[in-house]
């Protein structure tokens, strides 16, 4: 039984000139488990039905820029923010209880994180550039032997970067680059741990771009990379689509 709580929020903006932005905000948030989280008990699961529920202050502070020069025009944001999670909800597995070794549904004490995301978008003539990057740190390490499914695995490092170049009239180029580290493991088949490593993926879309029709041909992860983004599947190597799209007024 949960007494009554409140769980109050506030955004605040203000923008000291027409370019430039500045925003904070504070937020609190309550969620409780699932019907899966308190009674799941089957193929190697083991739920808990006294698990509390999972609440959750936020506090982030960010600008946004906007500038023109001559003939590139800029956009810069930036945001800084701080998480503390109380009772955080997740699976986890004892790895070295071996075979019998199960995915158990546990409240974490506590878990602050801070974090920081840019962006820097830039518009020359009529090709557009675009870097983006996310930085995560928690204050919770995961124990020796403990896999965690949620609360303890999160990408630390994520970076992208995107161009959209017109090569001659009607074709155009998109790149796409992505590197992320993520924190955390995985259990192989025979039972081993495998920390994850960091990662790079670059895709790339030709499009030929009429008035009422499109035709493209997109490649993801061109370079084909052998990589794991989350647990033991190991995402597809180089793959090609090809396809047209028909405006009909």
């Amino acid at each position: 039984r949960l007494n009554m709580t409140l769980y109050p929020g506030i955004d605040v903006s203000y923008r000291p000139t027409p370019q430039w932005r500045l925003h904070a905000s504070y937020n609190t948030s309550l969620r409780m488990p699932s019907f899966t989280e308190m009674y799941y008990k089957l193929q190697g699961y083991s739920a808990n039905p006294h698990l509390k529920p999972e609440e959750m202050r936020a506090f982030e502070i960010g600008t946004n820029v906007n500038c023109k020069l001559s003939t590139v025009n800029c956009q810069l944001s930036t945001t800084l923010w701080h998480h503390h999670g109380k009772d955080m909800i997740d699976w986890i597995m004892d790895t070295s209880k071996g075979e019998e070794a199960e995915w158990q549904s546990v409240n974490h004490a506590t878990v602050n994180s801070i974090g920081l995301e840019t962006d820097l978008q830039l518009t020359i003539h009529r090709s557009k550039f675009k870097v983006s990057y996310s930085y995560i740190h928690q204050d919770k390490e995961q124990e020796v032997g403990i896999v965690s499914q949620y609360a303890l695995e999160y990408l630390r490092h994520k970076l992208v970067v995107s161009a959209h170049l017109p090569l001659i009239k009607h074709l155009s180029l998109g790149l796409d680059y992505r590197w992320q580290d993520r924190v955390g493991s995985y259990t192989d088949f025979d039972g081993s741990v495998n920390h994850y490593k960091p990662y790079m993926v670059t895709d790339a879309r030709l499009t030929w771009q009429q008035t009422k029709w499109k035709a493209y041909i997109e490649a993801n992860n061109l370079f084909d990379v052998s990589y794991r983004d989350y647990g033991l599947v190991e995402q597809p190597g180089r793959w090609i689509i090809v396809g047209c799209s028909l405006r009909i007024p």
